[in-house]
C-alpha cells in the first residue's frame, strides 16, 4: 500500500472560505482524486500555512512513498510565515529521496525553494482552460506524459508563474501564456515534478472557484455581467457530463480534457511511478 502526504497550500481562512461555497479544500479535493485512482492509498494531510499545525518531522517524511503540494491563493514571492513555512517544508522534502508532485502553487513553491523566481504574469491571468500546452522534447520522453498528446489543454487558474527556473530544471511543457507549464528537477535526494495547471480539478470544482471569484471575473473582464458568470458556472458543471458534446464544442474541449482519464493522466502516471 502506497502512503502519500498531501500538503495543503492554503491558510485555514482560505480553506474555510472554500467550504462556505460548498467547495472541498485543495487537499481534500486532491485526496479524493488520488483515491479515485487507487482506493488502497493511505493518505495523510498537513497544513503548514496553519501556525497551529505541528511540522512533519524529517523521519516522518521518509515514511511516505510520495508527497503532493496543492494549489493555493498565496504568492510564493511573499515573505509571510505561511509562505516561508511551506518553502522550508519543500526544502526538507528535497532531502527525503521521495518523488514530489506539485500543481500550480506546488510548482511555484518548489521553484522558489530551489532558487528560481516566480512573479505575476505580465500577460495576465490564465483562467478556466490553459490552451495549447506544448510538450518539449524532454516532456514527450518523460513518463509523466506517457499517452498524452504532444499538444493539449488543461484546467487551470493562476496569475503568478515561473519567470526563472532553478538550476538543473528540465522544462517539460510550455504555452503562449507561461514558458514553464511543466518542469522536472532532480534536487537533493529527490525528484520534483510540477505542472502550472490543475490536473486534479474537475470542471465542477472549477465552477466553485468561479462562484468564489465572481468579482474578479467581472473586474478583469472575463465575463461581462453577473448573468454571464452564472452561465459560465452552470456550463462548467455540465462539462463534467461525458455526454455534453454540445458544450464541449462550444468551449473547444479537446485533447487533455475530453475525458476524465485524459485530464488525470499526469497524476495517474505519477502514482504508477512510485
Amino acid at each position: 500500500m502506497k502512503k502519500i502526504l498531501i500538503v495543503e497550500g492554503n491558510t485555514p481562512a482560505a480553506c474555510e472560505h472554500a467550504q462556505q461555497f460548498g467547495q472541498a479544500t485543495q487537499s481534500d479535493n486532491y485526496a479524493s482524486t488520488l483515491l479515485s485512482l487507487d482506493p488502497a492509498l493511505e493518505i495523510v494531510l498537513t497544513t503548514p500555512a496553519d501556525p497551529a499545525t505541528e511540522s512533519v518531522s524529517d523521519e516522518a517524511l521518509r515514511t511516505f512513498d510520495g508527497v503532493v503540494f496543492t494549489g493555493s491563493s498565496l504568492h510564493a514571492y511573499d515573505t509571510e510565515p505561511e509562505v516561508l513555512r511551506q518553502i522550508e517544508l519543500m526544502k526538507r522534502c528535497f532531502d527525503t529521496g521521495r518523488t514530489i508532485f506539485g500543481s500550480c502553487w506546488g510548482l511555484q513553491i518548489a521553484v522558489v525553494a530551489a532558487g528560481g523566481q516566480v512573479e505575476p504574469n505580465a500577460k495576465g491571468r490564465e483562467l478556466g482552460i490553459a490552451r495549447r500546452i506544448c510538450l518539449t522534447p524532454s516532456g514527450r520522453a518523460h513518463y509523466l506524459f506517457a499517452d498524452k498528446d504532444p499538444v493539449f489543454d488543461a484546467i487551470g487558474i493562476h496569475l503568478d508563474h515561473v519567470t526563472r527556473a532553478p538550476a538543473g530544471a528540465d522544462i517539460l511543457a510550455s504555452n503562449a501564456i507561461s514558458d514553464v507549464q511543466a518542469m522536472s528537477l532532480a534536487i537533493g535526494e529527490s525528484e520534483f515534478l510540477g505542472v502550472q495547471y490543475h490536473p486534479e480539478f474537475s470542471f465542477s470544482y472549477m465552477s466553485k472557484l468561479f462562484q468564489r471569484y465572481r468579482d474578479m471575473l467581472l473586474s478583469e473582464r472575463f465575463s461581462g455581467s453577473d448573468a454571464d458568470v452564472d452561465t459560465l458556472i452552470s456550463d462548467y458543471v455540465a462539462l463534467d457530463d461525458p455526454d455534453g458534446f454540445g458544450l464541449q464544442w462550444r468551449y473547444g474541449i479537446g485533447s487533455g480534457l475530453a475525458t476524465r482519464e485524459d485530464r488525470l493522466r499526469e497524476i495517474s502516471n505519477w502514482l504508477a511511478s512510485l
